[in-house]
């Protein structure tokens, strides 16, 4: 009788909520991880998928967003601790947010693009913009055109240095805003001149037919995603940082010595489970066009100023040239380096040499 009303307290206790204490013990922090269907993504996917955070001491909760700014928008509402971003919505969450810049995912010029169909005038005029060989089209061939774009993102960054380039501003054509997708749907049924994309749909239009006539890359610009970490997560569980940072960074570094390796299961990340429509041989452009680093590049990006802190201060001057930020904005960016923070990334540095 005794051991039936010990059984029951037990239970009763368990439905109440009163663990013991070695099931509490086993409880790991959720480690909220924000991805969207790119690269940069990929890894934390990857790890999950592969098992690889069975022994690591957090659980992740992997949330994925169409684009940068609704990633922002949930940054700003607490709801991810650590994730990976283009270079403007890095420096927007950083400015308003204090969001940590811990670590460089890819380097992006090459595939933040534009794209025209096989009909378009600025075809017409190849290597016409002194200085910029790998722009098509000359000044008057882009004033006016409709462009269809994902506004505050790097791709816009890239069209507005285009722009720059050809001695134009965002005011002298018509940019509308769309999502990626949307926008590749609505290029597709014939709206619109030029279309901005990022990869991989910047694959997508090559296989279209479309014909790239600009990039980040082409108008002389750095683009680099961040990774970055919710400040008041980064500040309250730097060494829950690290293990996260010490995961992503193993497959990163895979994916730079091996890339075959990973072709297959980054088609798989895209296509299963970011719904898109990919090849293999589009897959593998990613690792043609995306630069890597590994951890040693990593700290010497983030110390250097004349790289991932020059990087920054291009996109700084753009969103403060559009309009979009105040000098009182930049100023504090500026002067907080970026909000650039290499400690973790050193701390890696410093326990994978031992």
């Amino acid at each position: 009788m005794k051991k039936i009303c010990a059984a029951l307290l037990l239970l009763a206790g368990l439905a109440g909520g009163l663990l013991p204490e070695a099931a509490v013990a086993e409880e790991k922090p959720v480690v909220r991880t924000s991805a969207q269907p790119c690269l940069h993504g990929f890894p934390m996917w990857y790890a999950e998928k592969q098992g690889w955070l069975k022994d690591a001491p957090f659980t992740v909760k992997f949330m994925l967003f169409a684009s940068g700014a609704p990633q922002t928008e949930a940054l700003a509402a607490d709801q991810w601790d650590i994730g990976t971003m283009g270079t403007v919505p890095t420096m927007m969450a950083s400015m308003r947010y204090g969001y940590k810049l811990i670590g460089v995912s890819n380097e992006e010029g090459a595939t933040n693009d534009l794209w025209v169909r096989p009909d378009s005038p600025l075809l017409k005029h190849k290597a016409a913009v002194a200085g910029f060989p790998e722009i098509i089209g000359n000044t008057e061939d882009w004033k006016g055109k409709k462009i269809l774009a994902t506004t505050v993102s790097t791709g816009h960054y890239a069209l507005t240095a285009t722009l720059k380039a050809l001695g134009l501003n965002d005011s002298d054509v018509a940019i509308v805003h769309m999502e990626q997708g949307q926008a590749m749907t609505a290029f597709s049924a014939g709206q619109g001149d030029i279309l901005q994309l990022w990869a991989p749909l910047s694959y997508v239009a090559e296989a279209k037919g479309w014909t790239k006539v600009s990039s980040g890359m082409a108008a002389k610009v750095r683009i680099a995603g961040g990774i970055g970490a919710r400040k008041d997560f980064a500040e309250k569980h730097p060494d829950l940082v690290i293990a996260w940072l010490k995961i992503y960074m193993r497959i990163i570094e895979g994916m730079k010595t091996n890339p075959e390796q990973y072709v297959k299961p980054l088609l798989e990340y895209f296509n299963s489970y970011c719904g898109l429509e990919l090849t293999e041989e589009q897959v593998r452009m990613e690792f043609k066009y995306r630069p890597l680093y590994g951890v040693s590049e990593q700290v010497s990006a983030l110390e250097d100023p004349a790289k991932l802190a020059a990087w920054m201060s291009g996109v700084a001057n753009f969103m403060f040239d559009q309009g979009r930020i105040t000098k009182k904005e930049f100023d504090r960016y500026v002067k907080a380096n970026f909000f650039i923070d290499p400690s973790f990334m050193k701390k890696l540095a410093a326990e994978t040499s031992k």
